[in-house]
This record gives structure tokens, C-alpha cells and sequence, in this order.
């Protein structure tokens, strides 16, 4: 069985080789691509890539620098730029196929979906290395490392009629962190973009507070005969609302929306915004190692409570833990965390597993989890 690594690995291999004769006459397919350069978070890129798996016509493969240099984009219909760096995600890419990227949304008719850091990158941002693909500018980069929160959201009309599934409920609630201030690129307000979604929380662990309070969250707009979104936060790995990335993806690539199951569309997971804290979460870390293991498996539960990211990250490695126990526990947060990466650990493990209490549980999990891929 793959791990992890494994599989994005065979996944790069087989995008490197994908070409438009491949696609041809999968209409209905919509061929999305990741993009995985220096600047790209492995974890943003993975949880990325696994939020598409949720729609059964999107085809996800990943996307080197090289791909998009080589022509790569043309076997594409949607190019999604994950969270990272930005500015490092620019510079991988190369002056060189900025352009090619510009194209393929603006004279192409194709689609761009940048997050968090993708978001900085398709700006137009003054004095920042960007893409300039959506009229949206961003301010305060100089406390960029604002910090991480559960963000609490709320929907525009026009967002609501792309996320019909908020209908009805006063927020969202979505992670952030370090993700990007959006603002009018005049103070005369939006002309082409559209506002679907407002942050009404204030992360400021460093810097000013009162700057993210009352900035865009979520943006779409036309772009020539293409279309651009940008997100300032990371739907991706946030439990409950995965499911928005392949609607951003469906948006910009001109498709119908359609609904995701229950088991995936979970907006009411979260009702509470949360502002974390580092200090809090690498105390958690350490944790980890204790060893007893109901201290271990304590922690996960903590990260978890406060709906820390890297809760459901470090808990896939602990499907390997050394206690059966704990072995089960850990699957059982990552299938309730929705963490489809860890499908083929889960595999393995249950391939080795001799305690047959914890076999049952981790093949509950797995059953689960495997649920919630269409492919």
C-alpha cells in the first residue's frame, strides 16, 4: 500500500505525462490541475487535491513548473494555486510562464482558483509579485504572519448563489491563517469582482488588530473570456465546507452546480469562531510523544477541540502508534476530520493489524472515509 508521500508522487508522476489527447471526448470531465512548485505547501497541496476528489466529474492531477513551461496548461480546464507562499509560488513558476497562465484564463476561456497564498498570487496587488488575474488588491503584507484562526464568515447574496448549502445560516466558520486582506483596488469599491463572502473575525496574534474585520473572504470574477477566484482562507482543510473547492472549481470552469453528499457538507460542524494559539498547539506537539497513551490520545483531542489544522495531520501518523488503542483512535479523528489523504495508510495498517478489536475500528474508519471520494 502508498503512503502519503507515495501517492503524490504517483500522482505528479502520471500529471507530468498528462496531454490533451488523454482528455479528448471527456467532455463532462473537468480536468483540474494543483499546483505543486517551490512556494506550494505540501499539505495545502494535498488537502487541496483531496477536497476535488469529493466531485465525481472533476479529474485532479498535480502540476510541476516544468508542466506549465512545457505547455501543461492544455490539457486543463481549472488551475488552482494552493496555499504557500505567493511570491515563492511566483518565483517557481518562472517569469516565463506567467503569461502562459494569463492566457489560459484570459484568451482560453479557462479557469484560475487561488487560496491563501494563491489568493496573493492571482491579486493585483501593488508591490507584490503577482499574477494580476482578479481586480482585487491587499494591504497590511507587512503582518502577513497575522496569525491562525476559525474564521467566521458571512455570505453575500452572490455567494449564496454559488454556496446555496450556507442558505439560512447567519456564518460560516473556515480556517486562516496568514492568509491575504483583500480590498477594492479603489475606493471606489468593486467593478469587476464580486464580493461572495465577508471575514467578520479579527486575527491579529501579530500586527494591528482591525484590519482583517469587514475584508473580503471570498471573490470571483470574470477575467476576459476566463474566470478567477480567490479565497483568503483554507476551505481545503476545514471540516465540514472541503466541498467549496470543487465548487470554486465548478464556477470557474463554466459548470452546473451540483450537491455533494451530507457525509461532506457539513457547514454546521463549526458554530463558533476560534483565534489559536502557536504557543498552545506545539505544547500539544510535544504531547504526543508522552508515553502514556491516553495522554497521547488526550492531545489529539485537544487539537482537535480547537480545531487545529495540524490535529488530524499528526493523527495520521499515529494510526501507526505502538498502541492499539491508539492505533483506532487515530482513525476514527481522521475519518471525523475528513481526512481522505490517509485512505492508504489506513489500508496498510489494517493489512498488519493483529488486535482484532482495533481492526474492526479501523475498518469502520476506513469505510467512512472512503464515502467520501466519488472516484
Amino acid at each position: 500500500m502508498r503512503s502519503i508521500m507515495t501517492t503524490v508522487i504517483a500522482v505528479f508522476v502520471l500529471a507530468a505525462v498528462f496531454s490533451a489527447s488523454a482528455v479528448k471526448g471527456q467532455e463532462a470531465r473537468i480536468m483540474a490541475g494543483v499546483y505543486m512548485g517551490d512556494g506550494a505547501s505540501m499539505a495545502c497541496v494535498v488537502e487541496t487535491y483531496e477536497a476535488l476528489r469529493i466531485d465525481p466529474a472533476i479529474v485532479p492531477s498535480l502540476v510541476s513548473p516544468t508542466d506549465i513551461y512545457t505547455g501543461g496548461l492544455d490539457g486543463l480546464d481549472v488551475l488552482i494555486f494552493p496555499g504557500g507562499s505567493g511570491s515563492k509560488e511566483n518565483l517557481s513558476m518562472g517569469s516565463g510562464s506567467h503569461n502562459m497562465v494569463r492566457e489560459f484564463v484570459v484568451e482560453k476561456g479557462k479557469g484560475v482558483v487561488g487560496i491563501c497564498a494563491g489568493g496573493y498570487l492571482v491579486s493585483s496587488s501593488e508591490g507584490y509579485p503577482c499574477l494580476g488575474l482578479i481586480e482585487v488588491g491587499t494591504v497590511d503584507r507587512e503582518h502577513d504572519v497575522r496569525g491562525s484562526a476559525v474564521c467566521r464568515v458571512s455570505f453575500t447574496k452572490k455567494g449564496l448563489e454559488i454556496f446555496p448549502e450556507m442558505e439560512g445560516l447567519e456564518y460560516g466558520y473556515i480556517q486562516y491563517h496568514d492568509g491575504p486582506v483583500f480590498v477594492p483596488p479603489s475606493d471606489s469599491g468593486y467593478d469587476a469582482c464580486d464580493e461572495l463572502a465577508v471575514n467578520e473575525s479579527d486575527v491579529h496574534q501579530t500586527g494591528p488588530a482591525g484590519i482583517t474585520p469587514g475584508k473580503s473572504f471570498l471573490l470571483c470574477q470574470e477575467a476576459g473570456k476566463g474566470r478567477v477566484f480567490a479565497c483568503a482562507g483554507h476551505p481545503e482543510s476545514t471540516v465540514g465546507m472541503r466541498w467549496m473547492v470543487p465548487r470554486m472549481v465548478r464556477w470557474v470552469a463554466r459548470r452546473d452546480i451540483v450537491p455533494y453528499p451530507p457525509n461532506v457538507v457539513r457547514p454546521g460542524y463549526g458554530t463558533v469562531e476560534i483565534m489559536h494559539s502557536d504557543e498552545h498547539e506545539t505544547d500539544l506537539f510535544w504531547k504526543l510523544f508522552d508515553p502514556e497513551p491516553q495522554a497521547r490520545m488526550n492531545a489529539v483531542s485537544e487539537l482537535m477541540k480547537g480545531r487545529y489544522r495540524n490535529g488530524f495531520r499528526w493523527a495520521a501518523g499515529m494510526i501507526r502508534d505502538e498502541s492499539p488503542e491508539v492505533r483506532a483512535f487515530a482513525a476514527e479523528i481522521l475519518a471525523g476530520a475528513e481526512y481522505t489523504a490517509s485512505i492508504d495508510d489506513i489500508e496498510a495498517v489494517i493489512d498488519e493489524e493483529k488486535d482484532n478489536a482495533c481492526r474492526m475500528r479501523l475498518q469502520k474508519a476506513l469505510a467512512e472515509l472512503k464515502a467520501m471520494v466519488a472516484d
